[in-house]
């Protein structure tokens, strides 16, 4: 039988495997890691990535084959880090209006199209 055969064992009062605290609440650990890896420079065969005279970093590195990668869905979320979300509002012609039409009635729509 190959493992740890006390783990088959079941709980008994101050058994130190029961985890009293839960889950870890937040993530901020791996953020902290992530963000970490995301500065480190870029290294292949041995070297540095240099891009204009400077290292390339992970996250430069993601960033920039998210630009040129020709995936439409990619190169949004490019745009959309570079520049904020993406506007996913309908909006009608004239002077900026916007409608939330899930909240008009059958008639309102009707004035709104014979407008």
């Amino acid at each position: 039988m190959a493992g740890n055969v006390s783990n088959l064992k079941p709980f008994v009062k101050g058994d130190p495997r029961i985890n009293r605290k839960g889950r870890p609440k937040s993530f901020d650990a791996l953020r902290a890691l992530a963000v970490a890896i995301a500065h480190e420079p870029v290294v292949v065969d041995g070297g540095p990535v240099v891009v204009d005279g400077h290292a390339v970093t992970v996250a430069e590195n993601i960033l920039r084959r998210w630009a040129l990668s020709g995936d439409t869905t990619s190169e949004a979320r490019f745009v959309e880090t570079a520049f904020g979300k993406i506007p996913n509002e309908l909006q009608l012609s004239g002077a900026n209006v916007r409608v939330d039409v899930t909240t008009l009635s059958d008639e309102e729509l009707r004035a709104i199209v014979d407008a």
